[in-house]
């Protein structure tokens, strides 16, 4: 255990172990390169807890589900989120994955009631068709990469379900294109000396991200314009009588800025006619700003189709791995099907369900892909780790964390501990028991984060994953592209570097 004196602190700080290095910036260079191999050698080395120096900052690596739950739970008030988070303001906003305090609460008031169990629900119709849709348009025997079909696939179920907005194909590339240059850009913002080439314009990285960012600026701006123009054209004014089960949230947040727009003009009159003076009036009418409508959009765009694609994309590839595990989700698959066939036959079912598609009424039928799902992320999770950054000094375990030190959680590390699972690096989603689950941990297993910050869309990314699984394997057998190197490029989520290459095989051949 080492001691050291903080002589500008006046204190004494126990450290718990960590690794150590005399040369400058040794282990930044590490992370940098290879940081999941740099945590899980961490963590396998010091424990529950280790620290360690990320240059100047101090770095506290988290690997306990009870320390985790803590930081994450009980104490979320004395934390701020990490710096990948804060770069990401850059290109996200102040949208509901990067706000804090109030405005974050307060996104959170508005965007809760569209991720209801029933509102999700109803997206289900439009999860089956969109993933059905791309399957018909696949080719037998053809090589695609399972990485950009999910990421166009859940970028274009989100756009439809958040906005009701069917993106044309040209526009849809360009804005995964754009968020594609941003997200790449955005880690290169991590690098100590990031920020300082970032303000040099003529660079072609930092000029190719800022035209990326202006286009999805452009792309959202345009949209609210176009959503605006429809709402006066048809004269929808009244936002109380537009439930949020019957709009989407797109209309629901321009009709409560123009609410608020009303409202204030309404409040400026008043005050008008008591103060003659117009030059000191406020003259800023709307509580909820282009601005800020345009955040909430970037970020349920990006936030509502990554995390999903890659979780889907690892998934499709580990089952390309294991043909027996395959032919389980097969079975399960066909035994809808036959239901489906049988109910036709006896007259007490709808044209819908003859079309052969797997929907929302078979989700609890569909209990062994929903395990095959469950145990890719916790191979594969699609954010692999959080940080968050200590406001006032935390006592943690044996240790007290130091003001405006780093803390790290790795879901990708806590998921292949062996304390919890067995045979951790084995794909196994019968380990999945009701059984199984009570006794693990909260926070052994939390692909999608956890607390009061945990994704709000985590229930609607579940019952997505598993429809377009379900409905493209009723179709499709892909075969992994053999000589590829399958490599991990972790940034705020986990994505294939390169994608991944599969070959088509019809299964109604």
């Amino acid at each position: 255990m080492l001691v050291v004196c903080c002589s500008s602190m006046q204190k004494n700080i126990k450290y718990p172990s960590g690794p150590t290095s005399i040369l400058p910036a040794k282990i930044l260079r590490k992370f940098l390169h290879d940081p999941i191999n740099t945590f899980n050698n961490i963590a396998k080395k010091y424990g529950d807890i280790s620290h360690f120096k990320l240059a100047r900052q101090d770095v506290y690596l988290i690997n306990n589900p009870d320390y985790i739950e803590q930081v994450l739970i009980y104490d979320h008030h004395n934390f701020k989120k990490g710096k990948r988070l804060q770069t990401a303001k850059r290109f996200l906003g102040e949208g509901l994955v990067t706000s804090e305090g109030e405005l974050h609460d307060s996104q959170k008031r508005v965007i809760h009631p569209f991720f209801l169990p029933k509102k999700i629900s109803s997206y289900g119709s439009i999860m089956s068709k969109y993933s059905l849709d791309v399957a018909r348009q696949w080719i037998d025997g053809s090589i695609i990469d399972i990485h950009k079909e999910m990421i166009d696939l859940t970028f274009a179920i989100i756009c439809k379900s958040m906005m009701n907005y069917d993106m044309d194909t040209k526009e849809a590339e360009q804005f995964t294109k754009a968020f594609s240059i941003t997200k790449e850009y955005s880690k290169r913002l991590q690098h100590p000396i990031g920020h300082v080439l970032d303000s040099i314009p003529i660079l072609p990285k930092v000029a190719q991200s800022r035209k990326a960012g202006q286009t999805l600026e452009n792309i959202v701006y345009n949209l609210i314009s176009d959503r605006k123009k429809m709402i006066e054209d048809q004269d929808i004014s009244d936002v109380n009588n537009l439930k949020s089960d019957n709009t989407d949230l797109l209309t629901k947040l321009l009709l409560t800025q123009k609410a608020n727009e009303t409202t204030n003009l309404e409040n400026q009159s008043k005050n008008n006619q008591k103060n003659n003076n117009l030059k000191d009036q406020d003259t800023s009418y709307s509580a909820l700003p282009d601005k800020q409508i345009r955040d909430h959009l970037i970020t349920m765009l990006i936030a509502g189709h990554e995390t999903t694609a890659n979780a889907l994309t690892w998934t499709f590839y580990l089952i390309s791995q294991h043909p027996e595990i395959e032919k389980k989700i097969i079975q399960e698959i066909e035994s809808i099907l036959q239901n489906q066939k049988d109910e036709d036959k006896s007259g007490t079912t709808d044209n819908q369900k003859s079309k052969k598609s797997i929907t929302v009424k078979d989700l609890p039928k569909l209990k062994y892909t929903e395990k095959v799902l469950r145990e890719s992320m916790r191979l594969y999770p699609p954010v692999w780790s959080i940080g968050r950054i200590v406001k006032e000094d935390y006592d943690l375990g044996d240790y007290t964390i130091p003001k405006d030190s780093a803390i790290f959680m790795s879901q990708y590390v806590m998921h292949r501990d062996s304390r919890f699972y067995e045979d951790p690096e084995l794909f196994n989603p019968d380990r999945w028991t009701d059984e199984f689950k009570r006794h693990l941990p909260r926070f052994a297993y939390f692909p999608f984060g956890g607390g009061l910050r945990g994704c709000i869309g985590e229930p609607f990314a579940w019952q997505e994953g598993i429809l377009i699984i379900a409905n493209i394997m009723m179709s499709w057998t892909m075969k992994l592209v053999p000589n590829q190197r399958i490599k991990l490029d972790p940034g705020i989520t986990l994505n294939p570097k390169k994608g991944i290459k599969m070959e088509l095989h019809s299964r109604f051949k």
